[in-house]
C-alpha cells in the first residue's frame, strides 16, 4: 500500500502506526517476521520499536558513518528533560547508546547542566575535554550550536578539524518514530547535492512569493568550501565533518547587488527567543533591501522587536549588522512533525526550517568580534517561494524542482516502503 501524509491524516494514524502497517519496515528494523512480532512474548517494553530502529540505523550508518572501534561521545543538556529548550529524553539516549555499542564502539554519555545566559553563551570546558577524548561526537543540544557560538565553531572547524560532529535533531522517542527521522539520509543528501548544482556564481537570480516578496541580484562564488572552483555543489562528507541528521539545508548562497522587498511571517527559533517574539508571527515583517543592505524594517509588534534587537546588535557589531547577502533553503521532503509528536513550538519551527518548501534569508550578516563572539543567525523564512537562478527554477511556488532529478528518483527507488519524496504541496 502506498501511504501518503494525506491518507495518514485522513485515517487518523500516527507515524508509528503507519510503520506497523508496513511489514517490510518491521522486518528490516528487527530481523523478525511480522507474525513473530505479534506473537505473545515476541517483544518487551525494552524493545526498540521498528520505527525508531529504522531511524537509529540510518543515523549511525548514514548520518555519522560510524565504524566499529571508535570512541563515541553523546552530549545532551539536562534541562531538556524538564521543559528546557534543549529537548531530549532519557529513552532516546539509551536507545542510541545501545545501538552504537552493538556495533562494537565505546560510548561516553555526558549530561550537561548549564544555565543559559543571554549574550553569554558558552562552550563549557568539560564539554571540550570530553570531545577531546572522542573520535565521533553526537550533539543533542539546542543551545550549543556551530551556527551561533563562535568558540564551538572554531573548535570543530579548526582545533579538532576532521572530528565528525553529528547534530542529531531527533532527540526524543516520538521524534525518532516520525517519517521525518525515518526518511533515508542518503536520499536527503542527494536532494541537497542536486539542488546545489542549480546554484551557479555569476548568474542573475530572482525571488518572489505570494506574500509580496520580490528580490533580484547576482550569485557570488561560494565561501567556506574546499574546492578550488568555489562551487556550491559539494557533498557534505567531502567538505567538512559537521553532519546534521536528519539533513537540513543547502550551502549558504552568497548574494551581490540585491534589491527589492522581502516579506516573512516566521523565523528560525534560536534567536527568536532572544528577540522576544514567537518564531511564528501575528503580523508579517517587511524588509526593504537596497544594494545588499537592510534599509527599513516594517510591520507590527514583531517588526518593532526586531528593530530594537538589530539596534542592539549594531552597538556590538557595527554596520555589518544590516548587510543582506545570504539566502538558502531546506532539502528534507518530510521535515514537518505534529504537535503531539513534538509539543515544543521552538523545536517544530527548527524542523520545519529544513523542509523542501522552506527558503530563508539571513536578516543581517553581523561579523562576530572578540567582545561579542557570536554569529547572529537571524532568519526570515518563506513557504511558497519561486526562486530562479539564470534560466533554471530552483523552487516553483514552494516546490523544490530537484525532486524531479533522475539521480534523486534513483536513490528513492532504493528504499521502497520508506518515507521518501512527497509529491503533494505542503500548506503550512
Amino acid at each position: 500500500m502506498k501511504w501518503t501524509r494525506r491518507t495518514l491524516l485522513q485515517r487518523g494514524l500516527t507515524a508509528t502506526a503507519a510503520v506497523a502497517a508496513l511489514p517490510q519496515f518491521a522486518q528490516e528494523a528487527t530481523g523478525q517476521s511480522p507474525a513473530a512480532q505479534t506473537a505473545p512474548g515476541a517483544v518487551t517494553v525494552d524493545t526498540i520499536p521498528a520505527a525508531a530502529r529504522i531511524a537509529l540505523t540510518d543515523l549511525i550508518d548514514h548520518g555519522a558513518h560510524l565504524h566499529s572501534g571508535q570512541k563515541v561521545l553523546l552530549v545532551a543538556y539536562l534541562d531538556g528533560l524538564y521543559g528546557g529548550d534543549n529537548l531530549v529524553d532519557r529513552q532516546a539516549m539509551l536507545w542510541l547508546q545501545r545501538s552504537i555499542e552493538e556495533r562494537g564502539n565505546k560510548v561516553e554519555v555526558l549530561w550537561v547542566d548549564e544555565i543559559t545566559r543571554v549574550n553569554e553563551w558558552k562552550f563549557p570546558t568539560y564539554v571540550r575535554a570530553a570531545m577531546d577524548r572522542a573520535d565521533v561526537v553526537f550533539n543533542h543540544s539546542f543551545d550549543l550550536t556551530m551556527e551561533e557560538v563562535l568558540e564551538f565553531r572554531s573548535y570543530i572547524e579548526h582545533e579538532r578539524k576532521g572530528l565528525p560532529m553529528v547534530r542529531n535533531f531527533a532527540t526524543t522517542v516520538p521524534l525518532l518514530c516520525t517519517t521525518w527521522a525515518q526518511t533515508p539520509q542518503e536520499l536527503v543528501s542527494e536532494i541537497r547535492y542536486q539542488a546545489s548544482t542549480r546554484i551557479v556564481s555569476g548568474l542573475k537570480w530572482e525571488l518572489t512569493d505570494p506574500n509580496g516578496t520580490h528580490l533580484e541580484g547576482t550569485v557570488k562564488p561560494a565561501q567556506n568550501v574546499t574546492n578550488a572552483a568555489h562551487s556550491y555543489a559539494v557533498r557534505r562528507e567531502d567538505s567538512n565533518s559537521y553532519y546534521p541528521w536528519p539533513e537540513w539545508v543547502c550551502p549558504p548562497i552568497v548574494l551581490a547587488g540585491t534589491n527589492g522587498t522581502f516579506v516573512f511571517d516566521r523565523m528560525l527559533s534560536w534567536w527568536s527567543r532572544y528577540i522576544g517574539i514567537s518564531p511564528y508571527f501575528k503580523s508579517p515583517i517587511t524588509l526593504t533591501i537596497r544594494d545588499n543592505r537592510i534599509e527599513k524594517i516594517e510591520g507590527g509588534a514583531e517588526a518593532d522587536a526586531l528593530r530594537r534587537f538589530m539596534a542592539f546588535l549594531h552597538s556590538k557589531l557595527g554596520d555589518s549588522t544590516y548587510v543582506f547577502d545570504t539566502l538558502h533553503f531546506g532539502v528534507h521532503p518530510q521535515a514537518r512533525v505534529a504537535p503531539q509528536q513534538c509539543p515544543s513550538v521552538l523545536y517544530r519551527r527548527m524542523i520545519e526550517h529544513s523542509d523542501i518548501h522552506n527558503l530563508h534569508v539571513h536578516v543581517g550578516s553581523g561579523v562576530a568580534t572578540k567582545e561579542y563572539p557570536y554569529w547572529p543567525h537571524i532568519t526570515g523564512d518563506l513557504r511558497q517561494p519561486t526562486f530562479r537562478i539564470g534560466d533554471r527554477l530552483v523552487h516553483e511556488n514552494g516546490r523544490l524542482t530537484a525532486l524531479d532529478d533522475p539521480e534523486v528518483k534513483a536513490i528513492a527507488a532504493k528504499y521502497p516502503g520508506h518515507p521518501g519524496l512527497d509529491p503533494e504541496p505542503y500548506q503550512g
